[in-house]
């Protein structure tokens, strides 16, 4: 059974930065699906003694290893000749796959060149179709090693992992990794790690967090037989995690809370609108991106400076006494919004993002958020210790998480709906 793998990414372009080598982290999470562990990740030029070192660094301590990019056209891809030359076999001209890649080539000069190079492969070795490229990818056995040479390009990358790659890897393990993704909004990774701490210290299931602005993914992981939706252990770990947090754990199963929001909206018939100054459109926007917006968001205004929420219905009295990064600037935009548009609920995002102001109350990284419906509001004040864009970020999403729970939604999203 296979369960250690290595990659190896070849090509100057990778080694020297100017492509990111993203084909690595995709297949290595791939390949953890299966139970397969990558222990070494590997980048080396269009180099045969770089290859062959690579080659046999990686074969030593790995049952699997993959050689991403080096199987095109120019002379500079010699991927498939320097593993030939470290397995000590030949390369001879696939007579059927030389047609294939002939039929999809263009005529422009060099093509039977082209067609000729990608054409060759591995005595002995199993030869996965690019279904939507040229090269193609193998798969060869050598001294207990299996070594499978993979494309470069992204697409023609990502297509042979799943119509080669993958088969093969369901019949050579035993296992498969069952991955269920949480979702917290509205609390830092700190605060999350603080109260899943017990879980995050076990390993059955493996517990993990992953924070970006706004949102914590909390993911439980687990090995069960292949065909397998979930696991007694994930499940078990869920409902604690959801015990010991203070908020919501959402599980979206991948889902836009933004669309389901804007369904219940619609079979409500309820209206939308917002008054942004910290965030200046992204609220609105993450409901406006979505087909049949306008059926319940009526609209929208950046208020950025203080004349222009004035002159949208923000008394000058607040902003005169509380100041425009205040509770009650934001429940006075919110209700204006409401008012301005005649809209059955209103939004309202107000804050300091930096890098510049804030003050000893409202420091940088503050913001306030009012949801106001039926003339009466709700506030929420948080603090993020983030760059500009995170915080703006984070209050979006926290305006989200306030409609989402005037709306009374579900935060366990049935598969599919």
């Amino acid at each position: 059974m296979i369960r250690t793998a290595g990659i190896i990414a070849v090509g100057d372009e990778v080694l020297l930065g100017e492509v990111v080598n993203t084909n690595g982290a995709y297949l290595a999470s791939r390949l953890k699906v299966y139970g397969v562990s990558t222990t070494v990740q590997t980048i080396v030029g269009d180099s045969y003694p770089a290859i062959l070192d690579a080659l046999s660094h990686t074969t030593e301590s790995c049952d699997l290893v993959v050689t991403v990019g080096g199987l095109g056209p120019t002379q500079d891809d010699i991927t498939a000749e320097a593993v030939a030359k470290f397995v000590g076999c030949s390369l001879h001209e696939d007579v059927d796959l030389a047609r294939e890649i002939e039929d999809r080539h263009s005529r422009q000069p060099g093509w039977r060149q082209s067609v000729d190079k990608q054409a060759q492969v591995l005595d002995g070795a199993t030869i996965w179709r690019n279904l939507v490229g040229t090269a193609p990818g193998q798969m060869i056995l050598w001294q207990g090693h299996h070594i499978a040479l993979l494309p470069g390009p992204p697409r023609e990358f990502k297509s042979l992992v799943a119509s080669g790659l993958e088969p093969w890897l369901r019949a050579h393990t035993s296992t498969t990794l069952i991955r269920d993704t949480y979702t917290v909004f509205d609390m830092g990774e700190s605060t999350v790690a603080y109260y899943l701490a017990p879980l995050l210290s076990g390993s059955h299931p493996e517990t993990g967090i992953y924070a970006s602005p706004g949102r914590i993914d909390v993911r439980f992981e687990d090995h069960g037989a292949a065909g397998m939706m979930d696991t007694i252990a994930n499940r078990r770990a869920a409902a604690w995690a959801r015990g010991l947090l203070p908020n919501a754990m959402y599980r979206l199963r991948g889902q836009s809370r933004t669309e389901h929001i804007m369904d219940a909206l619609r079979v409500r018939g309820l209206t939308l609108a917002t008054m942004e100054s910290l965030t200046g459109g992204l609220l609105a926007d993450r409901f406006i991106a979505i087909p049949g917006a306008s059926s319940c968001v009526t609209g929208g205004i950046i208020a950025y400076t203080d004349a222009i929420k004035e002159r949208y219905g923000v008394p000058s009295s607040v902003l005169n006494h509380h100041g425009a990064v205040s509770a009650a600037a934001a429940e006075a935009m919110a209700l204006s919004i409401c008012q301005q548009t005649q809209a059955n609920i209103g939004l309202a995002t107000t804050g300091y993002a930096g890098p510049d102001g804030g003050d000893p109350k409202n420091p940088i990284g503050t913001y306030y958020v009012c949801l106001a419906a039926n003339g009466k509001t709700k506030v929420i004040r948080r603090e993020v210790h983030s760059d500009r864009e995170g915080v703006r970020q984070a209050a979006v999403e926290t305006a989200i998480s306030l409609l989402w729970e005037h709306l009374g939604l579900p935060v366990e999203l049935d598969p599919g709906n």
